[in-house]
Parts: structure tokens; C-alpha cells; sequence
């Protein structure tokens, strides 16, 4: 006889979940929905169910005899100091930290490579209970403020805060009810996404529908921001903003109908000048890296599986004029590093410059080569 020295697991009784008539109609096809009611996160039933399912889940997980020992072993792991790249902004040195089981890493600052660290932000003091997560850094193209987001107990609302980035003093700003953003600096204020705000009892329930840009003038109450772009014919649809380091293009992305996105510009130098919109496709990719004079460097997958980078001219910048700078080869070419900076470009600026310049010059001599030629 065959004995086991394993624990009798005593048979899970689920709750009993209620059914309702609910059928919808789709292109003359009924598609029955019986758990509708459940899509109310704020009822006392549903709530009520919820508690009943955690109810056997927790009981039957406090039952494993090894269990602890796992969240021991698995601590252990875990418990090792953990040290991001540097990066370099204006003339300062950032990097993050987490000593080995903090909740958040620690983000740091120090004047050389091989100065002395100081913390800039402690994103593990946002909230006494640890529910408050910062989503992201945004450093003002002159270095005189920093813009962070954060996220409360998970959920994708954003709020935006803003601190001198010198004395680490955190200024009046807050921005509430920003979605799927960050904070894309010009001069003494930010671009950022929000919708409108949700009624009270329904923020995490309500569908979200309208999704603005606005411009926030530092100093100025959430009620002033501007108005930037809407486009109420695609009421579900996404944008976001970022600008080039010179302040002088806002690149406008437009998603949530398809693979990929749509790409706009606006130049921030002439008064009033319209959204451009550079392509049409949104089974493709369109990232902007950076704006280097004329030329605007982006980095697409179309015609190109694999990626590749093109550059279109500020005057004349719709997709069918782009060349081609860096094709597309056997190997993918990754878009982008990130991790709670804001994003961090694959080709630094420099980089960019150098190419640039070789690129023009090439130009150059090939133009003085056809003159020349052409001469009787």
C-alpha cells in the first residue's frame, strides 16, 4: 500500500457566482453576457464576491506546508544591491539605487563621476504605506525644474509634480487625472495627457473617452492649462507629446488603432502654426529620436520589419519625402533603453550631430561634384 506523506487537501467550494439575462447584439449575432453585473466594481455585490473568492483562495494558500520556506528562499535572492547606469544632465550625474529590498529604488545625484552621491529623490517616501509608485522623471530642457509622475495603489492615473531640480523643493504644481503621459518641457512649463475628470465613485470604473493634450505654465493652477489637441472623431483613441531638445518641434503620436501610431509635429518657433500630420498608417512605428537643424531623425519599422532610422526635413516633412539614414539590417535595431528616467534615446544627440554632419558634408561634395561635372 503506497502512503502519502503530503497534506489532505480538502476539496475547493468555489462562491456561487449569480447569472443575468444580459445579451448584446452583434451584427445580427446574439452574444450572451450572464456576468455583466460584475463590470461594477463599485456595488456591494460585487464586492461582496470578491472577498468570497479571496476568502478560499487565502485558505487554501496558507495550507501549503512549504510556503514559507519559498518566500524565505525567494527573499534571499532578492536581497542584493542593485545599481542603474548613470546618465548625464546638465552637467550632473543621476543614477538610481535600491540596497536590496526597498520597495522603490532611490534616485541619486552627484556633480562627477567619481563625486559624492546624494539623494535627489526617495520615491519610498512618497506614501507611508507604500501604495504611491513614481512612473517617471522629466527634466526641463534648461535643468531648472524636474517633472515626476506617480501612480496610487496601481492604478493607471498619473499625477505630475514638479520640484526644483537644484534645492529638490517641491513647488505648488499638481496635475491630476493625466493618463498615459509625461511631461514634455518648453520654456517654463510642460505638455502632458489627461482626461476629463471622472465622477466621483466612478474614477476607476468610468470608460475613458477624449483624450486631450494640454500646456501647464509653471505657477499656474491645473484650471488654466491650455488646450492643445483633441480630436473628438476618435474619442478611444491615445495622444502623447514629446519635444526636441531645442524646443523647437512638438511631435504629437496618435494610437489605439492599430500596431503602431500616427505621427504630427507642430514648429513651436512660428505663432500659431497648425498640427502637421506626417503619416497615416497606424500599423507602423514612428518614434522621434531628435531635431538637429532641418532635419528631424525618426525611428520607424515601416518598409522595414526590422527597424530602421529616416530623416525628414522640417519643411517638407511628410512621410513620402523621408530618406532612409541607417536601413534595415539582419539584426533587429532596438528603439530605445528606458527605465524610470524619462526615455532615453537609442542615438545619443552627439551621436546624431556627428552623423549629421558627415551626412551634410557628403551632401555638399556630391552637389560641388555635379557642378563641376555639368561645366563644359
Amino acid at each position: 500500500m503506497v502512503m502519502s506523506c503530503a497534506p489532505q487537501q480538502k476539496k475547493l467550494v468555489y462562491p456561487e457566482t449569480a447569472k443575468v439575462d444580459t445579451v448584446d447584439v452583434y451584427f445580427g449575432t446574439q452574444v450572451p453576457d450572464p456576468y455583466r453585473w460584475l463590470e461594477n466594481d463599485t456595488s456591494a455585490a460585487t464586492t461582496a464576491w470578491v472577498e468570497a473568492q479571496n476568502k478560499v483562495t487565502n485558505e487554501y494558500l496558507s495550507q501549503i506546508p512549504f510556503r514559507e520556506n519559498l518566500l524565505k528562499r525567494l527573499t534571499t535572492l532578492a536581497d542584493y544591491e542593485k545599481i542603474s547606469a548613470p546618465i548625464k544632465k546638465h552637467g550632473e550625474y543621476y543614477f538610481s539605487k535600491n540596497d536590496g529590498l526597498q520597495n522603490q529604488s532611490v534616485f541619486y545625484v552627484q556633480d562627477s563621476l567619481d563625486g559624492e552621491p546624494r539623494v535627489f529623490l526617495d520615491p519610498n517616501k512618497l506614501s507611508d504605506d507604500g501604495t504611491v509608485a513614481l512612473t517617471g522623471l522629466y527634466f526641463s530642457n534648461d535643468g531648472k525644474y524636474t517633472a515626476y509622475s506617480i501612480s496610487r495603489s496601481g492604478s493607471d492615473w498619473s499625477e505630475i509634480f514638479v520640484m526644483d531640480t537644484e534645492s529638490g523643493k517641491l513647488l505648488e504644481e499638481h496635475i491630476e487625472w493625466a493618463k498615459f503621459t509625461g511631461a514634455a518641457w518648453q520654456g517654463d512649463g510642460f505638455y502632458y495627457s489627461a482626461y476629463d475628470a471622472p465622477a466621483k465613485g466612478k474614477e476607476f470604473s468610468n470608460v475613458n473617452e477624449k483624450h486631450k493634450i494640454y500646456y501647464h505654465k509653471i505657477g499656474e493652477p491645473q484650471s488654466k492649462d491650455k488646450l492643445i489637441y483633441q480630436n473628438p472623431a476618435y474619442p478611444k483613441r491615445f495622444y502623447t507629446a514629446s519635444t526636441s531638445e531645442d524646443e523647437r518641434i512638438l511631435f504629437l503620436t496618435e494610437s489605439g488603432a492599430g500596431r503602431g501610431n500616427n505621427l504630427f509635429i507642430r514648429d513651436l518657433k512660428k505663432p500659431n502654426s497648425p498640427f502637421i500630420q506626417l503619416t497615416t498608417d497606424l500599423d507602423y512605428q514612428y518614434y522621434p529620436i531628435e531635431v538637429i537643424g532641418d532635419q528631424m531623425y525618426i525611428y520607424t519599422n515601416y518598409g522595414a520589419p526590422k527597424n530602421r532610422i529616416m530623416v525628414a526635413d522640417i519643411n517638407r516633412p511628410k512621410l513620402e519625402d523621408w530618406k532612409e539614414l541607417v536601413p534595415e539590417s539582419e539584426a533587429v535595431l532596438s528603439k530605445r533603453g528606458s527605465d524610470r528616467w524619462q526615455t532615453v534615446p537609442l542615438l545619443t544627440t552627439k551621436m546624431l550631430r556627428i552623423m549629421h554632419t558627415f551626412t551634410a558634408s557628403t551632401a555638399n561634395k556630391s552637389r560641388k561634384s555635379n557642378c563641376r561635372h555639368s561645366v563644359p
